[in-house]
């Protein structure tokens, strides 16, 4: 039998084993016609079919250093990919009708040449390093065995050497091939092979365990492979879809026997398990592209409100017109879940509806919130176990009881009519809300189940007017749990070092603009004295060439305003930003080539400022606009780094690419105005809005123009910014600061003094300062930082350099300091615990029960520069902070010695408090004898 069989070869090669290399590659395969880039990319090895490739996606499967792997069959020519040389007929001998391909005879020369020059050639060009070869001993269909097997096999040989010798830099790796291995062993990094102990019959189309004497045999060659040929051996086995239970014990097995696993779909086309697990950190939301204004995601109910609570559970949307085609490919496993927020039944209800039913089916959990689209009946309703009651009477509808899911904000009263509800006709439900009608008839309009889970109108949101509105459903509860995330160590863009994020911005309107005050100064003149001058901390400036410049509307201001703009760009704590050429308003209303000035917004404004004779250019916006500071404004060695956006701040793809392709980073948007007031989590907008292939990052509170009314009054009215930093602080961490006001905020002495406000107490918090070019890296970052479980029970970041936190549930303990890598710190606060990462390019992350008994960071208002951890009880670390005096505290220090030169050093209980006159701490030190 197997089981002893193998048991009895493990134990030997063991100790073979323990002598290996102790760093084996994760390894992972993907054929899909959409690769899942963000989570492939955190395997060392990517093998992919690299015609469902496209060079951007190339790029990114190899962003944290992994090396991608394009697929090759040596033995078959599929029927779909064909060759562009007819190749002669003897050269293809047999049929696999398996598969619809022809099988090659390795030993013509026309297979060869076909191979080297119109497969693989391509793949050198088209960047490719690593080959996969597949369908090695496909020869066997026409020659199983004796002579003419074994000219095949010296063909294959031959092959393989002719790769190596034409393109001596390709990494390759083989699929069986055993063989051939004494031959070519040394030409190879690596053998994978099929089925060690779960399979599927293609014949049956039946998934099972492999026969014992099958689990024998490939145990061998693996075996082989990893102890006498001192290579990779990679185990490839199958599992259904949806039971990922299976496929984490299936790996854990493999692994447990030395081999590195890939668990996934027969077709592999569905994101597995291998060495590392990858924690799918995005959320496929639906939207109704018809029906949502103007097109634009950004003004559907989905993005506007669950997008925010999703990236606080640490998962970024990525958004798709349910009217378009949907994705072929399995999703379980490559997305945490689908989220949908209709207003009405969709158009073509019944494909979605099928396509639904499929993924859910195998595994995918949805969370249906407001109108599903498409009817919950037949199949679709049996898998949820719900079935849809209509006509429900007003009179006697009443709440039987609910949970905590329900009633976050307020419970509408009274109860609200449900157009349709849902009875619960299904086992394993949970109703977060019951009410009950005249008739005595329960239904359930928020529901989980192990499909996900449904919240339904109007029992979501309720509404009095546009700016007034309240949550009744608990957005984070509710997606948790329909999504079952999993507690993991949550990407964090709020926080560095156990300090809150703030950055400070101005919009350049207004700049020409004089103030209501003696003397009639500029703005501009009194923001540089009252509050540039006061307020010495990283502050990113713009200006609109429009308003200033030579081509724009007041030219006869600009032997004023230049200099004067030049003065405020040269001070050392000032980035330069740009605000686009003609202030867009309405970004979606103007055309490439539109007269300036022309349409109206809502508001009253022109789409864009009325600028003589010029016509509206995306590239004038921002690049020449750029190029006019760079040239005119700007210090020489200190250009323009940062676009703000301006009016509705929706720019286009294309803006967004125009701004990525000259290195600029983005920022504004977002309406977050959160008050005690207006106390409700509808007013916090979400960090980012993905475009195409780009990410627009929000701003994370807005300006002074919402809290004064357009400046019509309360002027002060900016004060109460402050209170939307404390509501987006506790009880949860929802934002940074960002002190974001217009030029105008100096034109009248109320606004100014509101500004003081604000600034006087942002000063009193614990606060790290950084620019937004920084905070706009580290929200971009975050999006793509990549958190996956190791078999070994630790977790993998990646993508960490400018993302620096994780955020910890309490379920998960403490970092454990000793096993961890680039993990530089803790700090526990109100609102939550809060990993410091060092700044490399990723981390490896071990959990403890216990709180970190050995040296580390619990607290600066800079950013690490350099980190080592020689030891559990010694510790050598750099850190600086922007234009402002550097505060830090290492905690765990008692008995220690602390060296930071320039620094005063004060001990409070367990922590070194470390006290600097300037920004730049120099090297610190800390040596524990007894740790």
């Amino acid at each position: 039998m197997c089981t002893l069989l193998c048991w009895l070869l493990g134990l030997v090669s063991a100790f073979v084993y323990a002598d290996s290399p102790a760093r084996q590659p994760s390894v992972a395969f993907y054929y899909g016609n959409e690769p899942p880039v963000e989570l492939l990319s955190q395997f060392d090895w990517i093998v992919v079919e690299a015609a469902n490739v496209d060079s951007a996606e190339q790029r990114l499967l190899a962003q944290h250093g992994g090396q991608p792997f394009a697929y090759v069959s040596i033995g078959e020519l599929d029927a779909w990919r064909g060759a562009t040389t007819s190749l002669p007929a003897a050269a293809l001998v047999a049929s696999n009708a398996a598969w619809n391909s022809q099988v090659a005879d390795l030993t013509h020369p026309a297979w060869r040449t076909y191979l080297l020059e119109e497969h693989i050639r391509p793949l050198w060009q088209a960047g490719y390093r690593g080959l996969f070869l597949d369908t090695l001993d496909s020869y066997r269909l026409f020659a199983p065995d004796g002579p003419a097997a074994e000219r095949q096999q010296a063909a294959l040989v031959d092959i393989i050497h002719a790769i190596k010798q034409q393109f001596p830099e390709m990494q390759l790796l083989l699929n069986r091939g055993f063989e051939v291995l004494e031959q070519v062993h040394g030409e190879i990094v690596g053998v994978a092979a099929e089925s060690l102990y779960r399979g599927w019959n293609p014949t049956t189309q039946v998934y099972g365990a492999v026969p014992d004497n099958d689990q024998a045999w490939l145990y061998q060659q693996l075996a082989r492979v990893r102890d006498h040929y001192r290579l990779p051996a990679i185990a490839i086995d199958y599992v259904p879809a949806a039971q990922r239970e299976l496929a984490r014990t299936t790996a854990q097995r493999i692994h447990a026997e030395g081999f590195i696993p890939w668990v996934s779909v027969p077709q592999l086309n569905q994101m597995g398990v291998g060495l590392v697990e990858p924690i799918p950190r995005r959320v496929l939301v639906l939207f109704d592209k018809s029906k949502t204004e103007a097109g634009e995601l950004a003004y559907t109910n989905a993005h506007r409100y669950l997008a925010m609570p999703l990236e606080y559970l640490g998962y970024g949307a990525e958004y798709l017109d349910v009217n378009g085609p949907l994705p072929s490919d399995l999703l379980h496993g490559r997305y945490a879940g689908v989220v949908t927020w209709f207003n009405e039944p969709i158009t073509n209800a019944p494909h979605y509806g099928a396509w639904l039913q499929h993924q859910m089916e195998h595994g995918l959990r949805a969370a249906i919130v407001g109108v599903p689209g498409v009817p919950i009946a037949g199949t679709l309703g049996r898998l949820m176990g719900l079935r849809e009651v209509h006509g429900i009477a007003a009179q006697g509808l009443s709440v039987v009881n609910h949970d905590d899911v329900a009633n976050f904000e307020g419970m509408p009263l009274p109860p609200p009519v449900p157009q349709t509800s849902y009875e619960m006709v299904g086992s394993g439900l949970t109703a977060h809300l019951t009410i009950r009608d005249n008739a005595g008839r329960h239904f359930a309009p928020i529901v989980t189940g192990d499909w996900g889970g449904l919240a339904s109108y109007p029992w979501v949101v309720e509404e009095a007017n546009e700016y007034q509105k309240r949550w009744n459903l608990d957005p984070f509860k509710f997606l948790q749990r329909a999504l079952a995330l999993p507690d993991i160590p949550v990407p964090d863009a709020t926080t560095e070092n156990g300090a809150r994020y703030w950055m400070t911005q101005i919009d350049g309107d207004a700049f020409v603009s004089r103030a209501d005050l003696p003397g009639t100064p500029f703005t501009g003149e009194l923001m540089l004295s009252d509050i540039l001058m006061r307020y010495q901390v990283p502050t990113t400036v713009s200006i609109i060439e429009g308003e200033i410049g030579p081509d724009g509307l007041y030219p006869q201001y600009r032997s004023v305003l230049e200099p004067l703009a030049r003065r405020i760009f040269a001070l050392p704590w000032v980035e330069v930003a740009t605000h686009t050429f003609s202030h867009p308003f309405e970004w979606e209303s103007l055309n490439e080539n539109d007269l300036a000035g022309q349409g109206k917004t809502t508001a009253g404004f022109n789409y864009n400022m009325p600028i003589p004779n010029y016509r509206f250019s995306l590239r004038r916006e921002i690049e020449g606009s750029a190029n006019y500071i760079n040239r005119t404004l700007a210090p020489a060695g200190k250009p323009v780094s940062v676009v703000l956006w301006t009016g509705n701040a929706l720019p286009p793809e294309e803006a967004l690419a125009i701004a990525d392709e000259l290195g600029l980073r983005n920022i504004n948007g977002g309406n977050t105005s959160v008050t005690h007031s207006n106390p409700t989590m509808t007013r916090v907008y979400p960090m980012l809005r993905p475009v195409g292939r780009y990410l627009q990052v929000y701003a994370p509170q807005i300006n002074e123009n919402v809290y004064t009314n357009n400046m019509l009054g309360p002027l002060w009215g900016y004060r109460r910014a402050i209170e939307t930093y404390q509501i987006t602080d506790q009880p949860r961490r929802l934002k940074p600061i960002d002190i974001y006001y217009h030029f105008y905020s100096a034109a009248s002495p109320g606004a100014l003094r509101a500004l003081h406000q604000v600034y006087e107490y942002v000063l009193t918090q614990e606060t790290l300062p950084v620019y937004t070019s920084t905070w706009s890296d580290v929200a971009t970052q975050w999006y793509h930082t990549g958190v996956a479980r190791h078999l070994d029970g630790g977790w993998v970041i990646q993508g960490t350099h400018h993302m620096r936190t994780l955020r910890l549930p309490t379920s998960l303990g403490w970092p454990d300091l000793e096993r961890s890598t680039n993990v530089a710190g803790v700090r526990e606060i109100a609102s939550g615990r809060y990993v410091a990462l060092s700044g490399a390019t990723g981390a490896q992350l071990y959990l403890s029960p216990h709180a970190p008994q050995t040296p580390h960071l619990r607290y600066a208002n800079g950013r690490i520069e350099t980190w080592q951890q020689t030891s559990p009880g010694q510790i050598t670390l750099s850190i600086a902070a922007e234009h402002v005096p550097l505060q830090v505290e290492l905690a765990a220090t008692q008995g220690c010695q602390v060296s930071a030169p320039n620094a005063r050093l004060e001990q409070r209980a367990t922590s070194t408090f470390l006290h600097y006159g300037s920004a730049r701490g120099e090297r610190i030190e800390v040596r524990c004898a007894n740790r």
